[in-house]
């Protein structure tokens, strides 16, 4: 065993270029600063949510019956992936649902193939049907239920899939 030991020490010596850099020199790293985009509070959401009118929510014309693909992506992360791509800070149209949008200098793709199959998918399939669980959370949040721990890993899932 304690030959291992000069034996590699002289690999160190004879062949440094093997030896692993730092990534700090690395050439190819690069740092990406994110600046919040926008945020909607767990508080600004309950706010909106109950006083929303869920009927004065209407789908488009033309739009057909939901997938249960498109009602899956109305519930996971990818449609406030999307919404942060698509969306900005100048239109929110999810203001009943907490989340925070980062901004960074690449530009983002959606999860959909374009906005305006995100925007088609959200206001046929995720409006209406995403107000009404919103609303049935957060009213119960109120009374400090179960809602807390769902809110900070919502948040948490956003943080690490946008952008």
């Amino acid at each position: 065993m304690m030959l291992w030991i000069p034996a590699y020490l002289i690999i160190f010596i004879a062949f440094p270029s093997i030896v692993a850099k730092p990534a700090m020199d690395s050439p190819n790293l690069r740092y990406e600063e994110y600046v919040v985009e926008h945020d909607i509070s767990a508080t600004q959401a309950r706010n909106v949510a109950l006083s929303t009118n869920y009927n004065e929510v209407t789908p488009l014309a033309g739009c057909q019956e939901c997938t249960k693909e498109e009602i899956h992506y109305c519930l996971g992360s990818d449609l406030i992936s999307d919404h942060c791509c698509c969306d900005k800070r100048y239109h929110e149209v999810l203001p009943f649902i907490p989340h925070t949008c980062y901004f960074g200098t690449q530009l983002c793709s959606p999860v959909q193939s374009d906005c305006a199959k995100y925007t088609r998918v959200r206001t046929c399939c995720c409006d209406r049907y995403l107000l009404q669980k919103w609303k049935e959370k957060l009213s119960a949040s109120s009374n400090r239920s179960k809602v807390p721990a769902f809110l900070c890993f919502l948040v948490l899932v956003v943080q690490i899939f946008i952008l």
